[in-house]
């Protein structure tokens, strides 16, 4: 192999390697979950969820903010949802929740 052969192959292979997923706002995976406690006037929710993708996240039960303008207070403890999640600031905040069977 010539030189220039060795470097263009070891360029793709390292541009593969290091390929990290871009996830657009609209292309968020939805998250299925339980909902285990809701506090609405601080804007909190707790949920027992499945693995989220979008954070390299595993399944757990944890503690989530909303977005502003989102109303949790429909939701209680037992609920199922589908929801989709993002980190802003540091923390992890739920961009859309709803109800699920």
């Amino acid at each position: 192999m010539s030189f220039t052969k060795n470097i263009t192959t070891s360029l793709f292979a390292s541009a593969l390697f290091f390929t990290v997923p871009v996830i657009a706002d609209g292309d968020l995976p939805h998250v299925a979950g339980e909902v285990k406690r809701v506090k609405p006037g601080s804007g909190k929710i707790t949920i027992k969820h499945e693995a989220i993708p979008n954070l390299d996240m595993p399944g757990m039960s944890m503690v989530f903010r909303t977005e502003d303008g989102i109303d949790i207070s429909q939701f209680k403890k037992g609920d199922k949802v589908m929801f989709t999640v993002e980190e802003k600031d540091g923390k992890m905040v739920i961009v859309t929740i709803e109800k699920s069977e």
